[in-house]
């Protein structure tokens, strides 16, 4: 079963469907304890019930589905790292990129996707800081 399979089995079992996000977090003990409880006992009672079912559910639901890629973790170590380089370099040639995935003993697709993920939040600052200054200086306002 795929997390985003899981995600939306649990939707029979809960009424509401969990993203692959969660599913990873439950996985890797990033929830915290209150939703791993919530959680950990809403998966119990649907694998019970696959199980009992005898249900093979990729053969259902999802085997069509293009296979994601496990969410990849990047340690606090790593993420200081790119973190600096990017404040040097925020567009690191392909070669930059190859050389920190093999320092930091991460694919290389994973740090060329940070960088990309990184400038998109550098942009999403800029525009939300811009915007708030503009409605700051007495500019016509939203009612």
């Amino acid at each position: 079963y795929t997390q985003t399979n899981v995600g939306e089995a649990l939707a029979a079992v809960h009424g509401s469907e969990f993203s692959q996000t969660t599913i990873c977090r439950f996985e890797n003990l990033q929830l915290s304890f209150k939703n791993a409880c919530k959680l950990k006992a809403i998966l119990a009672k649907w694998l019970e019930e696959a199980e009992h079912a005898g249900a093979l559910y990729s053969e259902k639901m999802g085997m069509n589905e293009r296979k994601r890629k496990r969410r990849t973790t990047i340690s606090v170590g790593a993420k200081e790292v790119l973190e600096r380089s990017f404040m040097e370099k925020s567009k690191p040639s392909s070669q930059d990129v190859a050389r920190m995935a093999e320092n930091l003993h991460l694919e290389k697709e994973v740090v060329r996707v940070w960088f990309c993920n990184r400038r998109q939040r550098e942009k999403r600052v800029k525009t939300s800081l811009y915007l708030s200054s503009y409605f700051i200086k007495g500019s016509p306002t939203c009612r």
